[in-house]
């Protein structure tokens, strides 16, 4: 090769880089950054059980957005009427994973031979952000009839029989003097719950957002209390992923994570950080899915981190021995792992 072929070699050469760097449009559309992600490929099909709460928001959102699309998983969101039924699908391997309330099933998950493990934080109660609430109708109010949490004795409220609502209005009863013997909890599905509260066959509730909003909307309720206030940073839920992702194919887990992270960035933006934005597009995305968010709807708080919240969880767990839901005390550390969480960190 001669010097003046090489010479225009190097100068071509020189002239594209040159280019490229004084124009950034083509710069990123010619050099590949080197932390670009390649999907899965086959696509892995994933099934993602929801039940309409806002703990599920952050999974909705990434399905919404494509990122879990753009990280090779084809994700199926199957809709549940309660924790209860997502639970029981999750145990028998009919779902991959689910965001879900701390509760019995994960407790004694270990002990009867489920493998079920936490992953990162499905929301927790930081103060303003209280995403369970005792509401209570108004007309028991303005009567007088409801006062103090002692005046629930004789009443029937609505709330999971087992979940952390239950013990979060429990506790408030006793501190009042009244035992969960002198009040009735009874399991209604969510859509039930408006209804039973309007014809009055139910005296107040305790539910999760945005359910909880929409009865005070619907039948004018008045809220007592909210879950940020009984207890600041409890959690909300957990995401949990089955073996399917933790010993299956780790590398799907690893991959739904990162999408995971990816959409709980996009939900603090647009409803927890300073400056928020894009709320109208995700809440547009949620109501897809049954749930209808309001400006006074309390927004729940996804930790920036997505650490899961183990704040007054052995309050609950005692509740539970003592209720007889669960026969020992679970090993909160050999329930976790937090090495998708990390990874996913590493990533986004």
């Amino acid at each position: 090769m001669n010097t003046k072929s090489l010479s225009r070699r190097a100068l071509l050469a020189g002239s594209s880089v040159a280019l490229a760097l004084s124009h950034p449009f083509l710069h990123a559309q010619t050099v590949k950054a080197p932390n670009a992600r390649i999907p899965l490929s086959p696509p892995v099909k994933l099934r993602v059980g929801i039940i309409a709460a806002m703990f599920d928001a952050v999974s909705i959102i990434a399905a919404e957005k494509g990122y879990f699309r753009e990280e090779g998983l084809d994700v199926e969101i199957k809709a549940f009427p309660g924790s209860g039924e997502a639970a029981q699908a999750l145990a028998i391997g009919a779902l991959d994973t689910l965001a879900s309330g701390p509760n019995p099933m994960i407790f004694n998950s270990r002990s009867r031979n489920i493998d079920l493990t936490i992953v990162a934080t499905a929301g927790q109660h930081s103060p303003g952000h209280g995403s369970i609430s005792f509401v209570m109708r108004r007309d028991h109010v303005e009567s007088g009839r409801y006062k103090t949490p002692a005046d629930l004795k004789g009443m029937k409220l609505a709330s999971g029989l087992a979940a952390p609502s239950s013990w979060f209005v429990s506790q408030l009863a006793l501190q009042s003097g009244v035992t969960e013997k002198e009040f009735e909890i009874i399991q209604l599905g969510l859509p039930n719950v408006i209804a039973a509260l309007g014809n009055k066959s139910i005296d107040a509730a305790c539910i999760n957002e945005p359910h909880a909003t929409l009865v005070l909307k619907r039948i004018n309720g008045v809220r007592i209390m909210s879950m940020d206030k009984f207890r600041p940073n409890f959690p909300n839920g957990y995401l949990i992923y089955g073996p399917s992702l933790t010993k299956t194919n780790r590398e799907a887990g690893r991959r739904y994570m990162v999408a995971y992270m990816r959409a709980l960035r996009d939900y603090r933006q647009a409803f927890i950080d300073p400056g928020a934005r894009g709320s109208s597009e995700i809440t547009a995305q949620l109501k897809k899915y049954n749930m209808e968010m309001w400006p006074e709807t309390p927004m729940l708080d996804f930790p920036a981190s997505g650490a899961p919240s183990f704040v007054a969880v052995d309050e609950l767990i005692q509740w539970h021995l003592k209720m007889g839901n669960i026969r020992s005390v679970p090993d909160l550390k050999a329930l976790t792992d937090d090495s998708f969480l990390q990874y996913a960190r590493t990533q986004t």
